[in-house]
């Protein structure tokens, strides 16, 4: 009887271990101490890419010039105003040919510079047109999507600089329960192509690392734990598995008695 009643409760203890969860394996930074984090202060620098949108104002003295260089200006322009929807319609898609074609300007070679020196580029094709102009250059097509076990999961455009993979996840929601922060996936583009990148957001290392911050149309899967579908429903399981348990060992001893 007494052999009995311990393999029935190393058998409950069994499930309840297995119904649960690590703590290092849900929570984030685990392997950090305050004051210790070595991140970088400054964001990379996106390289221009083909199919990548931008935001150019030609500005100078004479107003009618401005109307001439930019779009969003132009009174025959039926979008009168920036919304994500006219910046795809007006904004300077780079081609397939890595240039843009600037309203009276030409097309200008733009491929794989930064914005800066985009900027630079545009600015002296102007000098041939105005006199001193200022040039502003934005991208304006900055997105993230993520994917998986993500609260909120979908496709976030962003209007900011420096977004970090927290800010990402914050955006979404956070990760479910069941997500699996040691394998997290990052498909970057790098040079027009894709590649597939694994973090570990248990650990800081990724506070120094390229993945901290986010780059354009960065897509981050977040992957199940394993046993997910276990985890998900162990109450019920548990519960279940808890009464059968206790109806058949009742039946037991009612026989052997």
């Amino acid at each position: 009887m007494l052999k009995t009643v311990s393999i029935f409760k190393i058998f409950i203890i069994f499930i309840i271990i297995q119904g649960c969860t690590p703590i290092k394996k849900i929570t984030y930074l685990n392997d950090s101490q305050v004051g210790e984090w070595d991140v970088s202060p400054i964001p990379p620098k996106h390289h221009l890419e083909i199919g990548d949108i931008l935001m150019v104002k030609v500005i100078s003295r004479n107003e009618e010039s401005n109307d001439l260089f930019n779009i969003e200006n132009n009174t025959n322009s039926a979008n009168l105003t920036l919304t994500a929807a006219n910046l795809y319609l007006n904004g300077f898609t780079i081609t397939q040919e890595g240039t843009v074609d600037i309203p009276n300007v030409g097309k200008i070679f733009i491929l794989n510079q930064t914005l800066e020196e985009a900027k630079e580029t545009i600015l002296k094709k102007a000098e041939n047109y105005l006199i001193n102009p200022f040039v502003v250059v934005k991208l304006a097509n900055f997105e993230f999507t993520i994917l998986g076990e993500i609260n909120v999961p979908g496709n976030y455009p962003v209007y900011k600089e420096g977004l970090t993979i927290y800010d990402a996840i914050s955006m979404s929601g956070d990760i479910t329960d069941y997500g699996n922060l040691k394998r997290v996936k990052i498909i970057r583009s790098n040079k027009n192509r894709k590649q597939v990148y694994q973090i570990d957001l248990t650990g800081s290392d990724v506070l120094a690392s390229d993945f901290y911050y986010l780059r354009n149309n960065d897509l981050i899967y977040i992957q199940p734990l394993k046993f997910k579908g276990f985890r998900k429903s162990q109450s019920q399981v548990l519960l279940s598995t808890l009464t059968t348990i206790a109806v058949l060992f009742n039946v037991y001893l009612k026989i052997v008695e």
